[in-house]
């Protein structure tokens, strides 16, 4: 039997795998703390030791089905064609987890939900995933999940449900990384700073997304997943990245309106092209965290 021993939010963006001197530049003088926060995940990882990272990643745009990328390895060259001056031919060679993937499909078969495995190795991943492998994994084997853009909220929650069966029926040590933003609305071409330290909250896109993310933050804090979930529709609003597939996701593989795993941030609320970046560990602890 296998078991969910960490979660996360994690940010993603593009700017984070620029050098350094070029991060710094962009915040005035300051690196971004999502950097260091990667240490910190990194660090609560090795506290937990999972041996499959399952990243919920909101690039993999699906349609009409939920997939789970299931081949056994994974290896190639990335180039970004959103950000290509960011990210350009990227090498990539890691394992993949299709024992856990089968199982994802199998029981969504067995429940009826439209969801499928796609075991073809040439599917290309996309940064979202690996950004993360980049710098967050060693060896852990990784399973992505899509992001289903025809998908309902309900949808999402039934996904995540299948994925934290999955992983119960399958041996294992799990780390769940929703791979996102969180408010996900671009400032345009002419924005100018309000700060120009870029990763100043004060330029995320509009002041109310700000806010509503501070609240969502603080609702982490304190483990009360059942009110980020019935807040659903105002995530919606902001434009949650992904429509929120990441968080809502791992979410419910976690128990959904029944978690309360607390979140720990690993970095500062930070702006990035006007969309809210931040990373939080979710401590998971059996008959605490979930119940």
């Amino acid at each position: 039997m296998g078991e969910i021993v960490g979660a996360a939010i994690v940010a993603h963006y593009p700017g984070l795998m620029l050098p350094e001197e070029m991060r710094k530049a962009r915040g005035a003088g300051r690196d971004t703390s999502l950097i260091a926060g990667f240490a910190e995940l990194r660090r609560r990882l090795d506290a937990v030791a999972p041996d499959t990272l399952v990243i919920f990643d909101t690039h993999w745009f699906t349609t009409n089905l939920h997939l789970v990328a299931g081949a056994p390895r994974y290896r190639g060259s990335y180039t970004s064609s959103e950000l290509p001056f960011a990210l350009s031919r990227v090498p990539y060679d890691y394992a993949g987890a299709p024992e856990l993937a089968a199982t994802v499909e199998r029981i969504a078969v067995e429940r009826a939900i439209a969801a499928r495995n796609v075991e073809d190795e040439t599917l290309v991943p996309q940064y979202a995933t690996l950004n993360l492998v980049a710098k967050l994994r060693r060896s852990e084997k990784i399973l992505s999940v899509g992001s289903c853009q025809t998908a309902a909220f309900r949808h999402f929650l039934e996904m995540g449900e299948v994925i934290g069966e999955a992983i119960r029926r399958t041996p294992g040590r799990v780390a769940l990384l929703a791979s996102g933003a969180l408010s996900h609305c671009f400032n345009d071409l002419g924005f100018q700073p309000r700060n120009p330290n870029y990763y100043d909250p004060v330029n995320v896109a509009t002041p109310a997304n700000a806010a509503l993310d501070r609240e969502m933050i603080e609702l982490w804090r304190q483990g009360r997943h059942d009110t980020v979930l019935d807040r659903y529709p105002e995530l919606a609003k902001a434009e949650y990245e992904g429509r929120g597939a990441h968080y809502v996701q791992m979410a419910a593989a976690l128990g959904g309106r029944s978690c309360r795993a607390r979140g720990t941030p690993c970095s500062e609320y930070e702006n990035a092209a006007g969309t809210g970046n931040i990373h939080i560990w979710f401590d998971v602890i059996k008959g605490e965290a979930v119940r």
